[in-house]
């Protein structure tokens, strides 16, 4: 009985002694498992600290290159605007009417409808053209022409003079002066079209007999219809807009909420 007790006792400790062993196994390969999956996290954190840390930096940089484009585009904008202020353009002009010779057919067109002689006999155009594109359709409405004066002041005396006469046609079409203006201050005043449609604004006329201010376009229609001007008071095409807006010197006061 004793001998089997004590061979009991043993085969207890033994069995005892190889679970602790097992245990102590597999904690230690837990804890080395453990150990390698804090290190991996750290790394982990380590490398989203330093993304976030660049994340940053990168935003940053890209705000200031985005303002420096802005900046850059504003001072492109300005130079093109500035190299195009003794541009003219024409609008209406049919395609195929200069017979490949713009030029020739520019300058007595403006020479003669716009009675310029007597004003200042020699315009110095340098160059013209249509616009850059393909031609258009016979149906679809033609490329304006760029005219480009050597002088400032004459391509001003020009467009004015073209502004006072109101309506002129060539061949049965009718003719719009504008100035050359940059694609970027297009799309700012075509944003301004249905502004314009909501809000209330005011213009100011510059008549000889001294500036009179309109509340509304109905109104302004109204009277100029009694000073002799023809207003057709619907929808016109963006070359109508600006000729009516401009003829005969006038100039817009700055709009206004009300």
């Amino acid at each position: 009985m004793k001998s089997d007790l004590n061979n009991f006792r043993d085969d207890l400790k033994k069995e005892l002694t190889d679970i602790s062993q097992e245990i102590y196994q597999k904690l230690s390969e837990i804890t080395t498992d453990l150990k390698a999956t804090n290190d991996r996290v750290s790394e982990v954190e380590t490398r989203i600290t330093e993304t976030e840390e660049w994340s940053a930096d990168f935003r940053e940089a890209l705000d200031q290159s985005l303002q420096a484009q802005e900046k850059l585009q504003m001072k492109l904008t300005d130079l093109e605007a500035r190299s195009r202020r003794n541009n003219l353009r024409i609008y209406g002009i049919a395609e195929g009417a200069e017979n490949n010779d713009i030029f020739q057919l520019s300058e007595s067109f403006l020479k003669d409808e716009l009675d310029l002689v007597g004003i200042t006999p020699d315009l110095g155009i340098q160059r013209c053209h249509r616009a850059l594109g393909p031609r258009p359709p016979s149906e679809a409405q033609p490329r304006s022409v760029i005219v480009y004066f050597q002088e400032f002041k004459v391509k001003e005396t020009v467009l004015r003079a073209a502004w006072r006469k109101r309506e002129i046609f060539h061949r049965d079409r009718r003719i719009y002066f504008d100035h050359d203006y940059p694609a970027e201050t297009l799309a700012k005043r075509k944003a301004y079209t249905q502004i314009r449609r909501i809000f209330k604004v005011k213009l100011r006329v510059f008549f000889e007999s001294g500036p009179v201010t309109y509340e509304s376009a109905d109104e302004a229609a109204e009277d100029l219809k009694k000073r002799g001007f023809q207003i057709d008071h619907g929808k016109t095409t963006e070359a109508e807009a600006l000729e009516k807006v401009r003829k005969n010197g006038w100039q817009r006061a700055t709009s206004s909420a009300n």
